[in-house]
């Protein structure tokens, strides 16, 4: 037994080989340096040597943690655009080097890495910017009520004079380091003008979901996401005169910082495609006492016609430890489309689909939320723990579906039980 044993331990995998600098350069270019650089979205810099030498314990810990690079997904689900998901090989590559001490290895100084250069937006795009600045605050502001969750709303007029039709948009922004997510809502009936009255700083203090219309339903960007495009044959429709009503969430970084924002809208004049449409399938009150780590909450809506869907855009706070969505197909199969593990609301963002993913008219939208408030969940944002208690209409947890139907007629079907099924979810009673 001990000689099988012994030869068992013989046939181990070798460990890693560490590298130098100049192989694991290469791997911090392709997974950090689109944040960690300057004017990025990282707290740090990670372009030299020293920057990365100075840090290798830390950054060595936050890989071994998966809390680096930031993309929630697991794997079980779709394939989506812009999967930003480390190759484990990779992983066990970088951390073997840092904790060897990072060697430089032979030759001349080390090099520094090229930052990856963001692209720049389409000449015709059309440009649309905050009426005025916003100052997020160095810390996080009690209110009369309660804390508040570092959400601020603004509305940004178009002052367009007839309909457009948008393919894409891209975000700029003054404070990237604070800035994690935005979501998009096209408005042509004044309501974010409405709410920005009773408000006499710049914006106003609440989410940017308007009645039964979900912000997000016209896009959204995040952290390493500076701007999302539909794939060919879908868009956005803009309204004459139209308002966007920007719904940013920030983390206060210890010092007061100026907002003052851009939306860039890229147009098309392509006259065969569909316009976007938001289905939600989503929870819509929770009630989580103190100390429950496993409190399960789900929700299922079936579609009424046939549905092509583009993206799919997560929502839930950080009580929230973990949510899925599935599909149960009419023939009884069932499909996970988003798995996420472990949620972290500051890099939440729309995923879009590699491709366009067609759910035949009878689908059954299954979205499961599991709810941990308790202390052993250290994203929970109360420090003690207090008694949840929300209820939304446009879900306290939630997956938002961006597509179209295969008609408009489809279409129409899907948003009109969407939010009715939102107006009438948590009861027992559903629509004939």
């Amino acid at each position: 037994m001990k000689l099988v044993l012994l030869l068992l331990l013989g046939q181990a995998a070798p460990a890693v080989e560490p590298g130098t600098w100049s192989t694991s350069a290469l791997l911090i270019e392709q997974h950090c340096s689109a944040c960690h650089r300057d004017d990025g979205a990282a707290p740090f810099t990670l372009l030299t040597y020293d920057d990365v030498k100075r840090r290798r314990s830390f950054i060595a810990s936050v890989l071994k943690q998966k809390l680096m690079p930031p993309w929630l997904p697991a794997s079980s689900g779709l394939d989506l655009h812009g999967n930003r998901t480390m190759p484990e090989e990779d992983r066990t590559q970088l951390i073997s080097w840092l904790e060897a001490g990072a060697p430089v290895g032979t030759g001349d100084a080390p090099p520094p890495i090229k930052p990856m250069i963001p692209m720049p937006f389409p000449e015709e795009s059309i440009a649309v910017e905050m009426t005025e600045p916003f100052i997020i605050p160095a810390e996080t502001v009690e209110t009369e009520h309660r804390y508040h969750e570092d959400t601020w709303s603004f509305v940004m007029p178009v002052e367009n004079k007839a309909p457009l039709r948008i393919r894409g948009f891209g975000w700029e922004t003054t404070a990237p380091e604070a800035v994690h997510t935005i979501t998009l809502l096209f408005d042509g009936q004044g309501r974010g003008r409405e709410r920005d009255k009773y408000d006499p700083r710049p914006g106003y203090e609440m989410t940017g979901d308007l009645n039964r219309d979900v912000s997000g339903t016209n896009g959204g960007v995040g952290i390493g996401m500076d701007r999302m495009i539909l794939p060919k044959g879908f868009h956005w429709s803009l309204p004459a005169n139209a308002d966007l009503v920007a719904d940013v969430r920030y983390r206060p970084i210890g010092r007061e910082v100026q907002l003052n924002d851009t939306i860039h809208l890229f147009p098309t004049e392509e006259e065969d495609s569909r316009e976007i449409i938001a289905v939600l399938t989503a929870v819509n009150r929770l009630k989580v006492p103190v100390g429950e780590t496993d409190h399960v909450a789900e929700d299922r809506f079936t579609l009424p016609a046939a549905m092509d869907v583009v993206a799919i855009l997560p929502k839930a706070r950080n009580e929230c430890r973990s949510m899925q969505l599935s599909a149960i197909l009419p023939d009884g199969d069932t499909r996970i489309l988003l798995d996420i593990p472990q949620w972290d609301g500051h890099f939440r963002r729309p995923f879009v689909l590699e491709d366009v993913l067609h759910l035949p008219a009878g689908t059954t939208l299954h979205s499961r939320f599991v709810i941990d408030n308790s202390t052993q969940n250290p994203r929970n944002p109360f420090d003690p723990p207090e008694d949840l208690r929300i209820g939304k209409r446009t879900g306290a947890a939630a997956f938002t579906l961006l597509g179209a139907g295969t008609d408009q007629a489809g279409s129409d079907a899907l948003v009109e039980l969407s939010q009715w099924t939102m107006d009438r979810r948590g009861s027992r009673t559903r629509k004939p």
